[in-house]
Formats: structure tokens, sequence, C-alpha cells
């Protein structure tokens, strides 16, 4: 196995264990980034793996972090590199960062619901699809 193809599988266990171990079996992603990608524990287990195909050297850096009753709020620089195609967009090579902001419900210790909010125009003007 190549050292990609074994850091592709590796990307695989990360992300089926976040999601097991960390999202409820009930788990609604309100704000899928992804069209046709449903709001759900595979959804998002469908969405962390293309990112790491698209990004690799995926980093992020959480900010700030507030819960209030069963809420949690967190602010987060996300960097990495474009090294795959991303939503049909061709690798460019260009080191990318941006923002996000995600909102959870969390009952029982786990994620139940999660709406998100990130620079998507930041995202493609760094990609180069917009001015």
């Amino acid at each position: 196995m190549t050292p990609a193809a074994q850091t592709l599988e590796t990307n695989k266990v990360v992300a089926r264990r976040l999601a097991d171990e960390v999202f409820a079996d009930q788990y609604v992603n309100h704000t899928m980034p992804v069209p046709g990608v449903p709001g759900t524990k595979a959804g998002f287990r469908q969405v962390v793996l293309a990112t790491r195909e698209a990004f690799p050297d995926v980093q992020v850096e959480v900010q700030d972090v507030v819960a209030e009753g069963e809420f949690a709020v967190f602010h987060d620089v996300v960097r990495a590199t474009s090294r795959g195609a991303f939503m049909g967009i061709p690798p460019t090579g260009r080191r990318l960062e941006w923002t996000e902001i995600h909102f959870l419900r969390i009952a029982d210790g786990r994620i139940v619901e999660h709406w998100a909010n990130f620079d998507q125009v930041g995202i493609l003007r760094q990609l180069g699809v917009l001015r």
C-alpha cells in the first residue's frame, strides 16, 4: 500500500471513530456543506473523508468555546493545502485558511444537533474560483 493510500485508510478509521464516539445515532446536521450529503452521522463522516482527501494536511485550531445548558458553541480556524479535488474544484496546491463557528446541542455526552457557519466565499476565493 502506498503512503498516500495508507494515510487515506488511517483518515477513514479516525473519521469513523470520531463520528461513532462523539455523535449520537440520531445526530442531525442542519448545515451540511456538501450538496446531496445527508445531514446524518454517516453524512458527516462522508464530509470529513472528502475534506481529508482534498486537504490531507488539514489542521483545525479551536479558538473559543462557550457552553450553556445543553448547548456548546465553538469558533475555529482551519488551515489546509489544496491537494485533491474539492466539490468538483481541481487541486490548486494553494494554502488556505478559513474560519468556522459551530453550534451544538449535546445530550448524554453526544452531539445530537449541529449548526455551522463557515467562510465558504473565502474558501472559493482562495481556491481561485471567485474573485
